[in-house]
C-alpha cells in the first residue's frame, strides 16, 4: 500500500503543475486532470470486475503496481506533452487498480484479533505514502527543475510494490 499511495499523492498533487509546463489555461488543466483521474476510475472498476469473475488477485495487484510502474516510464520517454498525459493515465490506472485490490488480500491471511492489529499497522504504514511521495516528488523536482526524477523515483516504488505485491504468493490462499 506503501508503494502504490506514494505514486498516488505524488501525481494527484503534482499532476496540475505538470499540466501546466503543457501552456495549458487554468480550466484546460482541471478538464485534463479530472479526464486522467475518470479513465484511471473507469480502469479500476474494470479491472476489479475482471478480478472478481477470474481471481489471481495477488497476480492481479503485482500487474497493477507494474503497471503504474510502466506508466510513469513511458511518461518519461515520451517524445511530446500529450503522450506523456496518456502514459501517466496509464499509471493512474495500475494505481487505482491497485488500490481497489489490495484491501481484498490482508483478510486471507488475516483473522480474528491479528486481523484488526495487521489491518491498522498496514494502514498506518502504507499511509505514509501519502507523506513521502510528494516530498520525493518536490524534492527531486526542485532539485532538478524537472519532473522527469520525480517520476523515475515514482516507478521505483512502483516497481517495489509489486515485488512486494508477488512476494504475497508466500501467505495468501490462492484464488
Amino acid at each position: 500500500q506503501f508503494g502504490f499511495l506514494v505514486g498516488s499523492y505524488a501525481v494527484g498533487l503534482f499532476l496540475p503543475q505538470i499540466l501546466k509546463e503543457g501552456q495549458l489555461s487554468d480550466i484546460e488543466v482541471g478538464f485534463v486532470s479530472s479526464a486522467c483521474y475518470v479513465v484511471a476510475s473507469i480502469a479500476m472498476i474494470g479491472w476489479a470486475t475482471h478480478v472478481d469473475r477470474r481471481g489471481g488477485r495477488v497476480v492481479n495487484l503485482t500487474f497493477s503496481c507494474l503497471l503504474a510502474a510502466v506508466g510513469f516510464i513511458g511518461a518519461i520517454l515520451s517524445s511530446g506533452f500529450w503522450m506523456s498525459m496518456v502514459w501517466l493515465t496509464v499509471a493512474l490506472s495500475g494505481i487505482n487498480a491497485a488500490r481497489g485490490l489490495f484491501w481484498t488480500i490482508p483478510p486471507r491471511f488475516l483473522t480474528g484479533i491479528a486481523a484488526a492489529g495487521g489491518l491498522a499497522f498496514i494502514n498506518s504504514i502504507g499511509t505514509m505514502g501519502g507523506f513521502v511521495g510528494p516530498i520525493v516528488m518536490g524534492w527531486l523536482t526542485e532539485r532538478t527543475g524537472s519532473f522527469l526524477a520525480g517520476l523515475a523515483a515514482m516507478a521505483g516504488f512502483l516497481l517495489l510494490a509489486g515485488g512486494l505485491a508477488w512476494s504475497l504468493k508466500l501467505f495468501v490462499k490462492q484464488d
